[in-house]
């Protein structure tokens, strides 16, 4: 039976294979060659030798089907064997590509823009290369090691309508003990067992996909055996026995094949088997042996998913699945590739957000943007790989992490910034600025999507042996002169304030500013202290350079963040008995019941604060820098503390390695002013915000994913205490004290996996500690995702070297892409956490550019997709203001997904308006405007 036929009953047996980008080999050893790969004879084999199993088997039209994944290999697999791809273009139905991103992609610790970028890279190579009509619009992750509960805020907005998940806590191939503790309940896994494998998972916006959970694994029959092909047909009755309830009207599904499984095996006597002879064995043997059989039939996961949601099964609804506490150590294991990846992917956002500065408003030619663009698209390919489920989250033994995995992180890094740097100079010589005698002309870019309230220090490195930056004094902006202070590496600093997903050009100016410029020049003894007009902190030598007060003003008053006789930022030792995936208070092993190992604070740990220096003393930023020294075990660490006037946070950045069977943590004991402890975070998830915890499934502490942000609460969602942001530094709980915890470093070579790996290298990480914000005396959660962004997306700044350069871009001194209001039901409301999140020029040739801009007008056709993000609003409808629209040629818009496929028709912009009206019932919401530019060409 071919997938093609209706599947209506019994058992839908699904042939598939997971390969991973890497995990114990690198990309290409599981591509070509590794000791695994032990040829047709075993069942498992190289991805070059699966895909050409599989090609063969469609050539001999015997109704096969295949269900796959990873794109990244079918790219490499393309330059081996171009005729290849085009066979399994040809199978049509029968050939699924689930998702099409390039990797199977982590859902948890994975930078979220990443995760949209890995199915936006994967599947435009796949249409380009014929593959469009095998696409099904899931997200196939079996493998995750949990999962973000908020996951389908971002699956819907990119138009993927179902999912496949295996790992939740309880699930048998990892943890099958795990189970609620507090209070004692049955598993997730259990709880899908029960109610429904097939459900509705729906998150905190109202988003809503349909997802199946796989109550055995991801691949149940592992390998076809070629000795004995019954075999395998006897594992499909076991499944079939074991998991008779939880189905939809009946309709059972079981995914055959597992890691690097071939789709074909030659048998003893030359014969060639596929999973369709497993099929049929076990129709002859079960499916057909009684009334009560129960059919099986080959077919893709979108075979199985269309006849659930045909079928009229009334589905139960998961709102949402609290599954992100299956495995929680890699939250903080590789701590590089995490910092690395979001580094990178702030750089690239930003790089896009120029483009589109430049493509609307610019006067440079069409293909001089182009290949910015082209180099912009460069970066994510070369991130891509990194969003992989054993990359990213650090779960690859050392020869691949070193070899393979840690290079990668840093060439992303560094394309990134290349990106960027190209941007800012090409954005920089594209203004007309109109500098005064002895004046230097800059431009200063904001990149975020909103006005900036924090992060408006701005910081310029001058040109290598340009002298005439030497006699800089102050700078001239809108508000007029004002002073300018010298980094300790020698850069520039200023304030400046440019307008949302825009820029102003300032002018270095040689004249001293008005008014004495009184700095002050605190001293470093047994204690140090920073201060501006909103918050005061001191740091204790005693207490290994922590931070043993911290008030701040509310009401004309003052109050303490932390715990009376507590210490902020205080490191801690950990004996963690964990792996590169477990902390060592998880489950250990397969075992039912549980083991457990040790994950503790060592009590014994003595950090001892040594030389302090400041490194900058205002006027704008104040720096202290710190050695500490565990005194046992003779590891050093150095902190850093910055202060920067008129914000409400203090920046720190602590750099060390950690010691082995040791994770290194950050403790903030902070409290409301009654001395009241919280209870529960509200923390930010790749594209939503999370506020209930997962109950734990072991004792001692249950770390949590958080991205961007985390912000300790007395009660659910409301009562915050205080806040961090971080840089991508995802492991945060609440110990049973009430006090913050942060791992910041790890180094865990224990085995019990599948893989295992050391990190005794050296690290560091940056993260701020914020006061809660007050609105008529009573403590609110505000703009965290906001205040996190404008901390870890700084401004750019970059010296306009004059000449007539500034010809070709025709830029103006002042510039903006746009800005978001927020209504409801046409009447404005407060914005609160509301942006434009991304502006993408799409690639020339793009799908939705306007066809009318006529032959002889000069004007070329261009779109643009914006994309905005909401949270903590009850806006319906979003005004995105985007000034070029007033005088571009035939504008129209559609909405698309976050994946920019079209949702809508376009719709022609009236002329001479600048605003678009997006309805925005979820969290994200996508828009392409396409209109005829006329600039350059």
């Amino acid at each position: 039976m071919t997938s093609k036929t209706p599947f209506t009953q019994g058992i839908l047996i699904c042939p598939t294979t997971h390969i991973d980008w890497d995990w114990v080999y690198t990309f290409d050893q599981y591509y070509a060659s590794n000791s695994q790969a032990t040829g047709s004879s075993s069942g498992r084999d190289t991805v070059q030798n699966i895909f050409n199993a599989a090609v063969s088997l469609f050539s001999r039209r015997i109704g096969f089907t295949f269900s796959v994944t990873e794109v990244g290999f079918l790219q490499r697999y393309a330059r081996d064997n171009p005729a290849g791809i085009t066979a399994l273009a040809a199978a049509g139905d029968d050939f699924c590509l689930m998702g099409g991103g390039i990797t199977s992609p982590d859902n948890l610790v994975c930078a979220g823009e990443l995760f949209i970028r890995n199915y936006l890279v994967g599947r435009s190579w796949a249409k380009q290369a014929g593959l469009e009509a095998n696409l099904y619009d899931s997200a196939w992750l079996p493998d995750d090691f949990g999962h973000d509960p908020q996951l389908p805020v971002v699956l819907n907005a990119m138009g993927l309508t179902t999912a496949g998940l295996s790992r939740v806590p309880g699930s048998p191939q990892g943890s099958p003990g795990a189970a609620p503790i507090d209070p004692v309940g049955p598993s997730i896994a259990s709880q899908l067992n029960t109610h429904g494998l097939v459900f509705h998972w729906q998150a905190g916006d109202g988003s809503r996909i349909t997802a199946l959970f796989m109550p055995n694994t991801y691949g149940t029959v592992g390998y076809l055996d070629a000795d004995d092909i019954s075999s395998n047909a006897k594992t499909v009755n076991q499944f079939v026995n074991q998991y008779r309830s939880g189905w939809p009207d009946g309709l059972r599904f079981i995914p055959v094949g597992v890691d690097f499984a071939t789709p074909s095996v030659t048998s003893p006597s030359g014969e060639v088997l596929s999973w369709l002879n497993v099929t049929h064995a076990y129709n002859t043997s079960n499916g057909n042996s009684n009334s009560n059989g129960v059919k099986g039939t080959t077919g893709t996961f979108k075979t199985y998913m269309d006849a659930v949601l045909q079928s009229g099964a009334v589905l139960p609804v998961n709102a949402p699945l609290n599954a992100q506490n299956y495995w929680t150590g890699y939250f903080a294991s590789r701590p590089a590739l995490k910092r690395n990846q979001y580094a990178a992917v702030r750089a690239l956002m930003s790089a896009e957000v120029i483009s589109a500065l430049l493509r609307t408003s610019s006067g440079y030619s069409t293909s001089s943007l182009d290949a910015f663009d082209s180099t912009v698209w460069n970066g994510w390919e070369v991130l891509a790989p990194s969003s992989h489920h054993d990359f990213v989250t650090g779960t690859s033994p050392d020869n691949v992490y070193y070899g393979e995995q840690l290079p990668l992180s840093r060439q992303g890094v560094s394309v990134a910034r290349a990106a960027l740097d190209q941007g800012m100079e090409l954005l920089a010589q594209g203004i007309s600025s109109k500098p005064q005698s002895q004046e230097l002309p800059v431009v200063v870019c904001n990149t975020l999507g909103f006005e900036r309230v924090h992060g408006l220090l701005a910081e310029l490195t001058p040109p290598p042996a340009d002298l005439r930056f030497h006699a800089v004094k102050s700078v001239r902006t809108r508000d007029g002169l004002l002073p300018i202070q010298r980094a300790a590496n020698g850069n520039l600093l200023f304030m400046a304030a440019p307008p949302s997903a825009g820029y102003e050009t300032v002018y270095l100016s040689t004249l001293s500013p008005p008014g004495p410029i009184v700095i002050a020049q605190p001293s470093v003894g047994d204690t140090a202290t920073l201060e501006n007009d909103l918050i005061r902190v001191t740091l204790s030598k005693a207490d290994g350079w922590g931070i043993s007060q911290f008030s701040y003003g509310v009401d004309g008053g003052t109050r303490s963040l932390f715990a009376s006789q507590s210490v902020g930022n205080q490191l801690r030792f950990y004996t963690d008995s964990g792996n590169i995936y477990q902390f060592g208070n998880e489950p250990y092993g397969s075992y039912n019941p549980p083991v457990y190992g040790t994950f503790s604070q060592d009590t014994s740990a003595n950090f001892v604060g040594g030389d302090a220096r400041w490194l900058e003393q205002g006027p704008y930023r104040y720096r202290l820098q710190a050695e500490v020294t565990e005194k046992n075990s003779g590891h050093k660490f150095t902190l850093e503390y910055s202060l920067v006037v008129g914000e409400r946070f203090l920046r720190m950045k602590l750099t060390g390695a950690s010691p082995s069977g040791m994770s290194v943590a950050v403790a903030f004991p902070m409290v409301n002013p009654s001395g009241t402890v919280p209870t529960t975070l509200s923390y930010g998830t790749p594209h939503y915000q999370q506020d209930v915890l997962p109950v734990p499934n072991w004792s001692g502490p249950t770390f949590v994913a958080t991205h961007d942000y985390v912000i300790p609460c007395i009660e659910q969602g409301s009562q915050p205490v205080g806040g961090i942001y971080h840089q991508g530094i995802p492991a945060w709980t609440l110990d049973d004290d009430g006090v913050l915890l942060g791992v910041v470093l790890r180094n865990t070579p224990a085995g019990g996996r599948g893989a295992s790996g050391s990190d005794s290298g050296w690290h560091e990480q940056e993260y701020v500690v914020a006061p809660p914000l007050s609105v008529k005396s009573t403590t609110v959660l505000g703009t965290p995702l906001k205040d996190a962004l404008s901390v870890t997306t700084p401004l750019e700044a970059r010296f306009i070297s004059g000449g007539q350069e500034g010809q070709g871009g025709s830029l103006a001194e002042t510039g903006s892409l746009g800005q978001v209001t927020a209504t409801n039901s046409g009447t404005p409301v407060e914005s609160e956490d509301v942006m434009i999140r991304v502006a993408r020029v799409q690639a020339p040739g793009a799908a939705g550019g306007s066809s009318s801009c006529g032959t002889t007008s000069g004007a070329i056709p261009s779109s643009l997709v914006v994309r905005t993000e909401k949270r903590g609003s009850q806006a319906t409808q979003l005004t995105v203001r985007l000034p070029f629209l007033a005088t571009a040629g035939n504008a129209e818009t559609q909405v698309v997904t976050a994946l920019e496929a079209p949702l809508t028709e376009l719709v022609a912009v009236p002329s001479g308006t600048d605003t678009v009206t997006v309805d925005s019932p979820r969290a994200l919401a996508a828009t392409r405007i396409a209109w005829c530019r006329r600039q350059g060409g």
